[in-house]
């Protein structure tokens, strides 16, 4: 009995012990972390290249060898950085730290950011935490301002690619960007100008587009211009550099309207302006968000911006800051104005949609009247640079 007793506890102490084998799981091995950070880097330095940073978290007893991938993304290989033949860093024994470069090309072209990235490869002896970085190329070509006189704002802010900038060096109106709106329909406004496209009302001269209003007799001629179809954007900084006219009757706006305006009307599509100035105002000029239904009148959230001088005699720099369900203007970078999407009064926010760029000299109209006997003519609006800027995903 004792025998047969104690041959069974044996029995299942065995089969126990293989039963826990069996279901006993390996713990894994505690490895480094090894992460790779991002990069930005100017053209036209002492030293143009970028620096990605590739750190572990616990230093190891043998030298690393760190499989390494450049790839373009806007950014061109041969044309933008150099290509390297290595495709390995080796991170030495008892270090926690190896940087990656990536040397830029220099040039002389104003050109947007771009983007290139460094891929990591796969490694036994550490657990990659994130295994691809981007890298940045900022132009570092000066741009060159039309006057110097007034404000101007930065062409590289942090955290934002440039996407789009016209600074109309070429010698005329380049209409790959802009078409030319024409008639003299009083623009539902009651407004006076014919709207026309001769270069009389609309050229690029001395790297600045100047639009100008003319009174031919007691008949007034303007240009106004639009980017529909051609530059469209949602979200972003967008600074205008301008110089703006004034008088009795006269009307600039730098603005944008909805880019479904064909298909829901106005003011459903929304409109963002920008800047606004009644001419018998020169010291004063204008932010407002217009929105609300099809068929009815808009509703609208304004404000305004007093300079001690007239906008006629330096430029300034007019600019938003749009993100999604927001809205911010800003004079020479100093906030006037906001709106947000609980502001609409019950109505649909329209801003979260993509718009397109109108410039123009009004001449006449509801808000600021008819041109005096004290208007002189001709009224220019001269526009030094557009700026459109979107953050880095």
């Amino acid at each position: 009995m004792n025998k047969i007793y104690q041959l069974t506890v044996l029995f299942i102490a065995v089969c126990i012990t293989l039963s826990c084998e069996d279901n006993m799981v390996e713990t894994p091995e505690d490895k480094p972390i090894l992460t790779i950070s991002n990069s930005e880097g100017f053209e036209n330095t002492s030293n143009p290249n970028l620096i990605f940073e590739i750190t572990i978290s616990e230093a190891l007893n043998e030298d690393l060898e760190i499989p390494i991938t450049v790839e373009g993304l806007t950014a061109e290989p041969g044309v933008d950085f150099k290509p390297s033949d290595e495709n390995a860093l080796t991170l030495p024994a008892g270090q926690l730290k190896v940087e990656a470069r990536v040397e830029i090309i220099n040039d002389q072209l104003r050109e947007v950011d771009e983007k290139l990235k460094v891929i990591v490869g796969d490694m036994e002896a550490v657990e990659i935490q994130n295994d691809v970085a981007i890298g940045i190329i900022k132009d570092g070509d000066e741009a060159e301002v039309s006057d110097p006189t007034g404000y101007q704002t930065d062409r590289m802010l942090y955290g934002y690619d440039l996407v789009w900038e016209e600074d109309f060096t070429g010698s005329t109106l380049n209409e790959e960007f802009f078409n030319y709106e024409l008639g003299d329909n009083g623009w539902g406004n009651n407004e006076l100008q014919n709207y026309t496209n001769d270069q009389e009302n609309a050229f690029v001269e001395n790297s600045n587009l100047t639009i100008r209003a003319k009174d031919l007799g007691g008949k007034y001629t303007s240009a106004r211009l639009t980017t529909q179809d051609k530059k469209e954007f949602k979200f972003g900084r967008i600074d205008v550099r301008a110089k703006l006219p004034k008088g009795q009757g006269i009307w600039p706006a730098i603005w944008m309207l909805g880019e479904n305006i064909d298909e829901v009307s106005w003011p459903a599509c929304g409109e963002i302006d920008i800047m606004e100035l009644v001419g018998h105002q020169p010291k004063t000029v204008h932010g407002t968000a217009h929105w609300g239904l099809r068929g009815e009148a808009s509703t609208y959230k304004t404000s305004s911006k007093s300079i001690a001088d007239n906008f006629a005699d330096a430029y300034h720099v007019f600019s938003i800051v749009w993100e999604f369900n927001q809205i911010t203007w800003y004079l020479d970078e100093e906030k006037f104005h906001s709106i947000d999407a609980s502001q609409t009064q019950g109505k649909p926010y329209p801003f979260n949609n993509e718009f397109f760029f109108i410039l123009n000299i009004a001449v006449g109209g509801n808000w600021p009247g008819s041109p005096d006997e004290t208007t002189e003519f001709p009224q220019e609006m001269n526009i030094d640079y557009i700026r459109v800027f979107q953050e880095i995903e």
